[in-house]
């Protein structure tokens, strides 16, 4: 069974920065508690490479004033827990720990980080945000050290693109820090865009769903690669808000994207206990739309933005790292394509009537997907 996220969190979120919020740095006041689900803590991770990614190149986008350095260098966390700001039942997981970022991103370059376009909606949204590694665990109960070289600021959005409607895509935003990153923070490894994912193909999502300290989940999926689109690829992460711009990488560790929608909602009421729990869906039921990294590359590069790490034709191991712009959906044969996991597929109506039922329709399916921050 795997968790969904949604934009309820957008009501949550605005009573988790009150007067309830707690310090966090070093010691948590309680152990993890572990379940059924994907997600791992970093210290946890089977993967040596995986943790790596995670400590060099995963970045938090935390509100900051929500960060406080102390004299010794060492920043502080505020933010109420996950048990408080989402009244969760006494035995489910993470409840101990703190709730403070809005969205994910993933170092691209030396002083790039690529997040979903809905988590910064201007500059003003950009600069009022940290950019935060080593926000994890890295033992039971303990959180990493965050020190001056892991907090940045924004200097700039280089590139953002946002899509109301019915389209999920494209929905990403480029910022460029307030300096090059520094210590042994470096940017991910990138998919060469030349090498198509395939269905089934094993995935691993990293990032700060319920505003949580650093989660890898290597349990999804790819459920539909959509090449005809290469747009985005419908996978089934456990994904909750707060894990918009999640880097999710492929089975050989190598980005392919980031996370722009999902199923909601993340929790649910349980009525005889009178507390929330995680939702659930099964694995068949993906609803995970994950925004392909090469077009948003190949959009940077076409900018004129980008050095040699990205825009150059061997930069991912040898090969392109951005691709042509994909066709558009009005090319494409048997119209818009529906996200996997829906039950349905829409094809050419040959009568009028057919094409707005499926207008319709589509609306309605689409509906189900959702841009969420914490």
């Amino acid at each position: 069974m795997r968790a969904r996220w949604g934009l309820v969190f957008l009501v949550v979120f605005g009573v988790a920065c009150g007067a309830d919020e707690q310090a966090f740095v070093g010691e948590l006041a309680a152990p993890v508690v572990y379940g059924a689900d994907d997600r791992l803590e970093v210290y946890d991770h089977p993967s040596d490479e995986l943790r790596q990614i995670t400590r060099q190149s995963i970045v938090a986008l935390i509100d900051s004033d929500q960060l406080e350095r102390d004299p010794g260098g060492t920043y502080i966390i505020f933010s109420r827990s996950l048990q408080q700001s989402k009244g969760l039942c006494d035995d489910e997981r993470f409840a101990d720990q703190p709730t403070a970022a809005t969205c994910s991103g993933v170092l691209i370059d030396d002083d790039l980080v690529l997040t979903a376009g809905h988590c910064v909606r201007s500059q003003t949204d950009c600069e009022s945000k940290s950019y935060v590694f080593d926000y994890y665990l890295d033992g039971p109960t303990q959180l990493a050290r965050i020190e001056d070289e892991d907090v940045y600021r924004c200097n700039q959005i280089v590139l953002r693109e946002e899509t109301f409607g019915d389209s999920l895509t494209p929905d990403f935003a480029v910022i460029q820090l307030d300096r090059p990153v520094a210590g042994d923070h470096q940017p991910a490894p990138v998919r060469p865009a030349t090498t198509p994912l395939v269905e089934q193909e094993p995935l691993t999502m990293i990032g700060f769903g319920s505003g949580l300290p650093a989660k890898i989940d290597s349990g999804g999926t790819v459920a539909d690669p959509r090449t005809a689109t290469l747009d985005y690829f419908v996978a089934n992460p456990d994904a909750f808000a707060g894990h918009s711009g999640s880097a999710t990488f492929d089975s050989n560790n190598e980005l392919a994207g980031i996370l722009v929608a999902g199923r909601a909602p993340d929790y649910v009421l349980s009525s005889e206990e009178q507390c929330n729990r995680v939702e659930t869906f099964d694995d068949i039921q993906a609803g995970e739309a994950i925004h392909y990294f090469a077009p948003i590359v190949s959009r940077l590069c076409a900018e004129g933005w980008g050095g040699d790490s990205l825009c150059e034709e061997t930069s991912c191991n040898g090969e392109p790292c951005g691709i042509e712009p994909p066709p558009t959906n009005e090319n494409i044969p048997g119209g818009r394509p529906v996200p996997a996991g829906s039950g349905c597929q829409v094809s050419q109506m040959s009568s009028r009537f057919g094409a707005i039922w499926a207008a319709a329709f589509l609306l309605v399916l689409l509906r189900r997907f959702r841009r969420s921050i914490v």
